[in-house]
């Protein structure tokens, strides 16, 4: 039997359309940066640069969507879960929700050094090309390691907060039962030479955000 979720239809909503949002930020991201981006192939770092230069304000577009917005939006569904288990004293939806807010900080903090890193770089190739190309790799190497490199607090987020749903009986079983697929591809991200783990983490936590998104708003019919 489910358990009656709190009466905050507003937020419920709000919480449904912005993960249906996070699974579009998914999309837009993988359209601008694998269809409408193609850096040629055998760029030294220089001309990596140059080639984002050229293209920055697409570039800027892809981190803002898939970094900063997305941020936003995890932000509204993390306090719209927190809703859907205010009635529970779950030690694992409150371990849950603890990594879903340091994603949420690391999300955020890695589109912020992406941004000011670029325009840092881009100052630096006028004056210093040596040391622009030493802050480019930098700034790629925190990129990847806070935002989406390795997948751990993003896994661990949504594999809690699946356990948590299955022993809750909250927003479906379903939805749940794909989460722990979702959140253990997560956390095997840490072993990141394995190919595709990320790619699978991605794909499949787009579907489990279209998912959460329906349920989410489902939830305010209930």
């Amino acid at each position: 039997m489910t358990n009656p979720i709190s009466n905050n239809t507003a937020l419920l909503r709000f919480g449904g359309l912005a993960a249906i949002g996070m699974a579009l930020c998914y999309v837009a991201i993988a359209v601008i940066f694998f269809a409408m981006l193609s850096m040629p192939q055998g760029l030294d770092t220089a001309g990596k640069i140059q080639y984002v230069q050229q293209h920055h304000l697409l570039v800027a577009s892809g981190y803002g969507i898939g970094y900063l917005l997305f941020g936003v939006l995890l932000a509204i569904v993390l306090q719209a879960l927190q809703r859907v288990f205010a009635n529970t004293s779950s030690a694992v939806a409150a371990l849950a929700e603890r990594f879903g807010n340091v994603w949420l900080v690391l999300m955020m903090a890695s589109g912020m050094v992406a941004l000011i890193g670029l325009q840092m770089v881009f100052r630096l190739m006028e004056t210093d090309p040596q040391q622009a190309i030493a802050l480019y790799n930098t700034r790629n190497m925190l990129t990847e390691a806070l935002g989406g490199g390795i997948e751990l607090a993003g896994g661990l987020w949504v594999l809690l907060l699946s356990i948590s749903g299955l022993q809750q009986h909250r927003l479906g079983k379903g939805l749940h039962v794909l989460g722990l697929v979702v959140g253990a591809l997560g956390i095997l991200t840490v072993m990141h030479s394995l190919p595709y783990l990320k790619d699978a983490f991605g794909i499949t936590q787009l579907i489990w955000f279209i998912w959460l998104g329906i349920s989410l708003l489902r939830a305010t019919k209930a």
